[in-house]
């Protein structure tokens, strides 16, 4: 209700302008067939409220740009305001919260990351449940914590702290600092046979990057086409299931139009992927699974329906796509 009636009170002023305008017009129409006497003063009338609507028009839109630069310094200090308010009810100087993090990080034997759910069976935690305090941080000190990332992805940094900070860079599009992500995963990822040590944080470099890069995942999509590790697929796949937004759809859309086979667990993942984008909505699901019929046999139609049930959705369109194959 409140942001109606602001609507609407805003649009009172213009309102007002065009009936005067109206009046303007409709007396300079009307202005030839009124008595002599009457023709003058409606010319007159009729300029006058023209320039009225000009002038009002002009000091309406003049003030609305003060009131918005405003606005513009009300929210900057009161964003300052939540910084300090944070920053005297805990250790929150970018440098001291980033430590402790880093020593965390560098101490526990899983791996932390800023996403939910965390893969299972790959030791990944999600170390916390609201982002609000680092969306904060990162949006008022971005210079400082662009500084402190930087040495964290150093090549003899642990692999813990590596992950978390490809983690931040990725979550918040630091691009000053993308490209040494890229630098350091892009020859490791390609000799291939990648170990346990290394997956986890080569491919988390990589999917940072990808998110800083335009259009966002071309890196990721390139990878899901011409990779054969099944178990870089796999990781890759998990990733809708973190975060199921659009620009994940047509690597999706790629993988599932490659020539290499795909093994039948990580068909069961796409069908899960594809279940989180639709129920999030940034992709329609049911038209993506039909439009590769070749991929799925029939026995995938009890998986697709268990599945997408588990996300609340059980689409009609979906009944029975795959016992037609």
């Amino acid at each position: 209700m409140p942001s109606t009636n602001k609507t609407t009170y805003a649009a009172v002023p213009f309102l007002i302008f065009g009936i005067i305008l109206i009046a303007a017009f409709f007396l300079k129409y009307f202005e030839p067939k009124l008595p002599e006497v009457l023709q003058n003063w409606a010319e007159h009338l009729s300029i006058a409220l023209i320039v009225a609507v000009v002038i009002g028009l002009t000091y309406e839109y003049t003030s609305h740009l003060f009131r918005e630069e405003i606005l513009k310094n009300l929210l900057h200090e009161s964003q300052e305001q939540v910084y300090q308010a944070l920053r005297a009810y805990s250790v929150l100087t970018p440098d001291e919260v980033f430590h402790l993090l880093k020593e965390i990080a560098s101490q526990i034997n899983q791996t932390p990351t800023l996403f939910h759910p965390a893969r299972p069976k790959s030791n990944e935690y999600t170390f916390t449940e609201s982002m609000d305090f680092f969306d904060t941080l990162v949006k008022m000190r971005p210079k400082e914590i662009v500084k402190i990332l930087s040495t964290w992805i150093e090549p003899k940094s642990h692999k813990n702290l590596k992950y978390l900070a490809s983690d931040f860079i990725g979550k918040y599009q630091l691009t000053e600092i993308a490209d040494e992500l890229r630098r350091q995963a892009e020859p490791i990822l390609h000799l291939g046979n990648l170990s346990e040590d290394d997956r986890g944080w080569v491919l988390n470099y990589i999917w940072a990057y990808s998110c800083c890069e335009k259009p966002m995942y071309k890196i990721l999509g390139d990878v899901m086409r011409t990779t054969s590790d099944h178990e870089i697929e796999k990781w890759i796949l998990f990733l809708p299931l973190q975060m199921p937004s659009i620009e994940l759809a047509p690597m999706i859309n790629d993988y599932l139009e490659r020539d290499a086979p795909i093994a039948d667990d990580n068909l069961l993942l796409v069908i899960q992927a594809v279940a989180a984008m639709h129920r999030a909505q940034t992709v329609d699901g049911v038209a993506l699974l039909k439009k590769f019929p070749n991929r799925f046999g029939p026995h995938h139609q009890d998986d697709v329906d268990r599945i997408w049930r588990n996300y609340a959705l059980v689409p009609e369109e979906l009944k029975g796509i795959f016992l037609q194959t």
